[in-house]
């Protein structure tokens, strides 16, 4: 083995032997929601004192060239009423493509009457540089 490549293997061995690291995929979260026309929602709830946090994961099942969702976390009283809500966005670099994930965080404060949550896609950005073939702009003459 060449001398020069020996710096780049040792660190790609030595990272192997720390471990593995995990990314969660959709069967992780016990919350899933298919209803949105273009994306599935996998998520679960993180509660504390002051706050309700619902971390998961936006695929998109439907549809290529979403730069970000927006999501909008609501609690909901007996009667079916909004008393609280948050919202939080994905987060990642660039456009993320059919079957394709990205992670989330939205959290709110409760007050203390809520009987259930509910998450919902709240707004979505395309990105619109990208034709439909998934190429940036540049078209074959």
């Amino acid at each position: 083995m060449p001398r020069r490549l020996l710096p780049l293997i040792v660190p790609l061995l030595l990272l192997g032997c720390a471990g593995t690291v995990r990314l969660d995929r959709p069967a992780d979260f016990p919350n899933h929601a298919s209803d949105h026309p273009f994306f599935d929602l996998h998520w679960r709830l993180e509660r504390t004192a002051d706050r309700v946090e619902a971390v998961g994961l936006v695929e998109a099942s439907r549809v290529d060239g979403i730069l970000e969702v927006t999501l909008e976390l609501r609690g909901l009283d007996a009667d079916g009423r909004v008393v609280s809500r948050g919202l939080g966005r994905t987060y990642g670099l660039g456009p993320f493509l059919r079957w394709q994930t990205r992670p989330f965080a939205v959290s709110l404060r409760p007050t203390g009457q809520e009987a259930r949550f509910e998450l919902e896609v709240w707004s979505y950005d395309w990105d619109v540089g990208r034709d439909g073939d998934g190429r940036n702009g540049a078209r074959e003459q």
